[in-house]
């Protein structure tokens, strides 16, 4: 009986090795369904577990649960996941036992399991106590030494710190003779040193090339005292290189009987970026009025070509050049007023009319609206979705807008190339930030997006590398989704392919 369960397993352990990692991701914080570490991992704990049910005999699970600690695989992992992550195979076997055992041979196969499960459980929690007693011994090893030399330096450097504040927020520092002599917490971070590395390093090294020669000019105004207290803005620079707005607020004093320059600085970089919204914010509100008040002055006088050549078109036999160039004023018209109703779209604010709409559905009525280009270009669509999608509470016409302009948008990737042209849509159940999302994903293998152009693709009226259109369809998306309160991530390789991801809150109550 044992060896005929045993058996059965070892022969749908494809299968119960998916589900159990499937049921492991469903109960941890972290997503690690793609990772083939795990699938390594839980292969040859689901080995080691048929080979300890059949022979009723710890040593194989042992042996695995000491090798996974050794190598440290379970680091980063709570105790709590880990035991929840054995536990699961009491949820995966117990249909297959009801299902194949009954009375005693049930009892008698689940009581096995259980026990086999409970040792493993066990064993777990003796490894993690003498984990965590371990590193609280190091952290406190630690601390104590730290204390110790941190009461030495305290001692020797009493009469510094009576006028500067080790743990203020802002990064204190000063300067002399052109080198850090003292520097707080908060400044070391704001630059990427440890203290010892920054004490004795040279100003300017901690400033970026264009606002270097600025700031060390005033520094000697400083020393001079020609300007004893002063504020400005300028770029530092830490130890990667990279560059950032910093206030600072510098005045004249005396350091150890010698000149220096007493500085606090204040990473601005939030407060630019605000300011940066703000006035993207007011620019997008000004484009948004100024691109109503010309729609509305098109669209009458535009209504009207096309109306009066559709007339044309039907009365007058034309034939021939004659023919073809009304049919070009017609078909421009009707462009134009697509362009004129995408410039209204843009600027009227987004009402969203909610209901549970399917990710499915949506996908359907959004192909169906490129359809015609779609079998032009000859373009394979592949679907990729989880099976056990949730219906979202969204607004279902604006979510088929914005899928169908990315659609569109992945259909002009292909101009120019010559490779099998594929658009992949992917939908998976995803929690960010604490709430479910369906990320429904677009993915062409098209030309992709330039670096240095990523940053402006979502602007309006960006239009760089686009053959038809005003630059208002990836705004548009954008803005569907914002209302939505979800997010939108770009990846692009160059020649390769694009995938824009939509991350769709499922519930607004949540």
């Amino acid at each position: 009986m044992i060896k005929d369960f045993v058996a059965y397993l070892r022969q749908e352990k494809l299968s119960l090795v998916r589900d159990w990692i499937k049921k492991f991701n469903e109960t941890t914080s972290e997503n690690y369904i793609d990772s083939d570490q795990l699938k390594e991992s839980t292969s040859a704990a689901f080995d080691a577990f048929c080979d300890t049910i059949e022979n009723n005999d710890f040593s194989p699970m042992k042996a695995y649960l000491e090798r996974m600690t050794k190598d440290g695989k379970f680091k980063g992992i709570s105790f709590a996941e880990t035991q929840q992550a054995f536990s699961n195979v009491n949820y995966i076997l117990f249909p297959i036992l009801t299902k194949r055992y009954h009375g005693d041979n049930l009892l008698t196969i689940l009581l096995r399991v259980n026990r086999v499960i409970d040792r493993i459980i066990f064993y777990l929690s003796q490894y993690f106590q003498e984990s965590h007693a371990q590193k609280l011994k190091d952290y406190t090893n630690k601390l104590e030494e730290e204390i110790k030399q941190r009461t030495i330096q305290l001692e020797e450097s009493r009469n510094n710190y009576q006028i500067l504040f080790e743990e203020i927020s802002d990064g204190c520092f000063v300067n002399q003779g052109g080198r850090i002599v003292f520097a707080n917490k908060a400044f070391c971070e704001m630059h990427g040193y440890e203290r010892q590395e920054i004490i004795g390093k040279e100003c300017e090294k901690l400033i970026s090339d264009d606002s270097r020669r600025m700031v060390m000019e005033r520094f000697y105004l400083h020393l001079k005292g020609t300007v004893p207290f002063e504020r400005y803005i300028y770029c530092r620079q830490d130890r990667k290189g990279q560059r950032f707005p910093t206030e600072n607020r510098v005045k004249l004093i005396k350091y150890n009987g010698k000149p220096a320059v007493l500085g606090l600085c204040t990473d601005i970089t939030e407060r630019m970026d605000m300011e940066q919204k703000i006035k993207q914010k007011d620019r997008l509100a000004l484009i948004g009025r100024l691109s109503t008040s010309i729609a509305h002055e098109i669209r009458n006088p535009l209504s009207a070509i096309k109306v009066n050549t559709e007339i044309l078109l039907n009365k007058l036999e034309l034939e021939g050049n004659d023919l073809r160039r009304l049919q070009i004023a017609r078909e421009q018209a009707i462009q134009l007023e697509s362009i004129v109703s995408q410039m209204m779209d843009f600027a009227r604010p987004i009402s969203l009319n909610y209901s549970m709409s399917s990710i499915d559905e949506i996908i359907d009525q959004a192909i169906e609206l490129v359809k015609e280009k779609i079998e032009k270009e000859d373009v394979t669509v592949v679907r990729n979705l989880d099976t056990n999608l949730p219906n979202a509470m969204i607004d279902k016409e604006k979510t088929v807008e914005a899928v169908m302009n990315l659609l569109a948008n992945a259909l002009e990737a292909f101009d120019g190339t010559d490779r099998r042209k594929t658009i992949e849509f992917r939908a998976r159940t995803k929690v960010f930030h604490s709430r479910n999302h369906i990320e429904l994903s677009v993915i062409d293998n098209g030309i992709g997006i330039n670096p240095e152009d990523r940053k402006n693709i979502f602007e309006p009226f960006f239009t760089k590398g686009k053959k038809d259109g005003v630059g208002l369809g990836l705004s548009i998306v954008k803005k569907i989704i914002n209302a939505h309160n979800g997010k939108i991530r770009v990846k692009s390789e160059p020649m390769k392919n694009t995938s824009f991801g939509l991350m769709i809150p499922v519930d607004i109550t949540q």
